[in-house]
């Protein structure tokens, strides 16, 4: 059943979605947009955290947590892709200083990297609420 394009809502598996969309950006801009001089200062930098990113998120999306260790195990996924975005940002602003991006190419890869930074929050904070009690319901 289909629903009402106005009344569709986020999907909760979208962080998947936008991480990938990231990190084929970030490949992309790196391949056509980062002069060759600086392919391994700045481009495999940039594409190595986008791509650590997706892994991160897939990763902790495949845990299905039974105990309070896998919960923990999915939680630090989801803390470290945040962290990787965060550092993500410091690689890019560095990398306009140097190449100067174009300010529309900027203006989507901070749309995408502040979209998927509200998602992991979305994630932590969900799961934070869903497994409280794992422990109390396995014993």
């Amino acid at each position: 059943m289909s629903v009402i394009k106005s009344k569709r809502s986020e999907s909760q598996m979208e962080f998947l979605a936008t991480a990938r969309k990231l990190q084929a950006f970030t490949i992309h801009k790196c391949v056509n947009t980062v002069p060759k001089r600086y392919t391994f200062y700045i481009g495999t930098h940039l594409a190595d955290s986008a791509t650590a990113i997706y892994e991160w998120v897939k990763r902790g999306n495949s845990i299905y947590p039974l105990n309070s260790h896998e919960v923990q195990m999915r939680r630090d996924c989801f803390l470290k892709a945040y962290a990787e975005l965060q550092s993500l940002v410091s690689q890019i602003e560095l990398a306009h200083e140097i190449i100067q991006f174009d300010p529309n190419v900027l203006g989507e890869w901070s749309s995408l990297i502040n979209t998927e930074l509200k998602m992991v929050k979305a994630v932590l904070k969900a799961d934070r609420e869903r497994y409280k009690n794992i422990d109390t319901e396995n014993n």
